[in-house]
């Protein structure tokens, strides 16, 4: 777990320094929000379909090597060209690469967790969540100060070291044990939909409604809107970013002994809606909100990991079947950061923010939901 835990820090450092890069490299380069959102819309799309291929072949074969041969090169190739990157079609091909390198990780990620750390695995999941919060943050961080005081291809440089770093832990899982928990399932097993069950694509939806209210928001509308309407600087919106993270990773941590119940439910959705209610008007207390809104992502995550385990983690083809969950968050990732886009160029941020928290608060309902129906057979 040691070793999982480390590619997630290194893994989600580099994630977390081009989730904050690129958006403001090409607002930097005069492009509009619009087109901004088609280059972010890229990588879910592609993510989707990549991760499927590989977390069949984990299935088949085992997860372990998949670390040091997809995750790693890929990484590095990423920021590589998003380094080289001197138009929209470059930086679409970098999210490309971004995507291998993210649905390299997922695909294969909950198995290892699931697989090395038997009934313990929605905690183990949880705990692995903040792991990659915290050094989003860091990523965040390091992004911000470093293209305010060494520029974009410095910052790049660097996320590119980090990337390279991935292939020490990875290379040590190439042999792990109990690379398989269950034993080799057939191919139609695998891909027969019709077996998944009811509870299976009740979490699906779920979680799509997950993805509606934190994808756009991170990835697109918070950074833009840091630099267009509230003026911040690089350095800012760095700090900023870490600051998100940070308490977001915090609370994922500090409330892994805490029942996921109504109560957590309540408090989570009001936080979130009151938050994002005032968000668009903020200016003076953003920083306010912004925690507000930490600390429900820090919830939210409880949630989120225990539904995904709860659906899949006794099922012969993990990989696969969590892959397959994502289906559709993937679709709506993918749509909700071009309607974003769209909607906040043409009538402000107002109308995307407070839809991110109603999407927030359907999804806290509905896991709660979930959770309390299936607790017999957990």
């Amino acid at each position: 777990m040691k070793r999982i835990l480390s590619i997630t820090f290194l893994n989600f450092l580099v994630s977390g320094g081009l989730t904050l890069t690129i958006p403001l490299l090409l607002l930097e380069r005069k492009v509009d929000i619009i087109e901004i959102g088609i280059v972010i819309s890229i990588l879910p799309l592609f993510f989707m379909m990549i991760r499927l291929i590989l977390a069949l072949a984990a299935d088949l074969k085992g997860w372990n090597r998949f670390y040091f041969l997809m995750n790693w090169p890929s990484a590095l190739i990423s920021t590589i060209i998003y380094f080289v990157a001197d138009s929209i079609p470059i930086f679409l091909v970098g999210k490309i690469a971004e995507a291998f390198k993210e649905s390299s990780y997922w695909a294969v990620n909950r198995t290892a967790i699931f697989s090395l750390s038997p009934k313990r695995e929605e905690k183990e999941a949880t705990r692995n969540t903040a792991v990659s919060l915290f050094s989003t943050a860091l990523g965040g961080a390091m992004a911000g100060f470093g293209m305010a005081y060494l520029g974009f291809s410095s910052t790049l440089s660097l996320l590119g070291s980090a990337s390279a770093l991935i292939g020490i832990p990875a290379l040590l899982l190439w042999k792990a044990p109990n690379a398989r928990a269950l034993p080799s399932p057939k191919m139609r097993d695998l891909v027969n939909l019709r077996s998944k069950g009811r509870g299976f694509w009740s979490v699906s939806l779920i979680i799509l409604f997950y993805s509606l209210a934190r994808y756009p928001l991170i990835t697109l509308l918070l950074p833009v809107f840091m630099s267009q309407q509230l003026g911040f600087d690089y350095t800012t919106i760095g700090i900023a970013y870490m600051v998100y993270n940070v308490i977001a990773s915090i609370v994922t941590l500090g409330t892994l002994r805490f029942a996921l119940g109504a109560k957590r439910v309540v408090i989570q959705s009001a936080l979130s809606l009151i938050a994002l209610i005032f968000l668009a008007n903020s200016n003076g207390y953003f920083f306010l909100l912004l925690v507000m809104l930490a600390v429900t992502e820090g919830l939210g995550t409880g949630f989120f990991e225990s539904i995904i385990a709860r659906a899949t983690k006794k099922k012969q083809s993990v990989s696969f079947d969590i892959g397959l969950l994502h289906v559709p968050m993937r679709f709506a990732e993918f749509s909700s950061v071009l309607y974003a886009g769209v909607v906040a160029q043409n009538f402000g941020y107002m109308p995307v923010f407070v839809f991110s928290g109603i999407f927030f608060t359907v999804f806290s309902a509905l896991s709660f939901r979930f959770l309390k129906i299936t607790k017999s057979s957990n």
